[in-house]
């Protein structure tokens, strides 16, 4: 009969089987402890981690937010830089002291020629534009025998009234439409 197996570890404790594993780990033990010794470090970045990814996110999203108010839509983009111009034409007939300033604009061509206003995306804008032109040519065309040489060009109170009342006309008509931002809590006012 054989002999009954040599119980090479007699000390069967937890502790003891536990130095013996570390003496000559296994696989499975290695991996257990690559896996303990990388959690720690994870277990304290992950929060931090999330919380940038989350602020991250955030700022893209208030980003993005802001960049559609910046972005204007062509119904807006195209009339608003004929507008400026208008402004200033109407600017200087209201100032006219010669018929080649009164007279310097043909409100019937370039932006306010038929073709080109009707190339303005529809709604209220081009509509504003294409009254405004129309005002202006009919005021241009009607105080023109006021201003026919230097030394005659005055324009009647009527005519500087009208012209008044087309730059309010357009003043009116775009003043919702959002080219100034909102001022945002966050920035910082500078005074002066």
């Amino acid at each position: 009969m054989p002999a009954p197996p040599v119980n090479l570890y007699p000390d069967e404790s937890k502790m003891a089987r536990l130095r013996r594993e570390l003496r000559n780990p296994s696989m499975l033990t290695i991996g257990i402890i690559v896996v303990a010794i990388l959690a720690i470090p994870a277990a304290l970045l992950v929060p931090s981690w999330v919380q940038t990814t989350r602020d991250s996110l955030q700022r893209r999203a208030d980003a993005d937010a802001q960049r559609e108010q910046i972005i204007v839509s062509a119904s807006v983009l195209v009339p608003s830089q004929i507008v400026p111009w208008m402004l200033n034409e109407i600017e200087q007939m209201e100032g006219a002291t010669n018929p080649s300033t009164w007279n310097e604009v043909d409100f019937t061509q370039g932006p306010c020629n038929a073709t080109n206003l009707s190339q303005l995306p529809v709604g209220k804008y081009a509509d504003a534009i294409a009254t405004a032109c129309a005002d202006l040519n009919e005021t241009q065309t009607e105080y023109a025998r006021t201003c026919v040489s230097v030394a005659t060009c005055a324009i009647p109170e009527e005519g500087l009234a009208e012209l008044a009342a087309v730059r309010t006309g357009l003043v009116d008509a775009f003043s919702d439409a959002g080219f100034v931002l909102e001022y945002q809590d966050e920035e910082e006012d500078v005074g002066p």
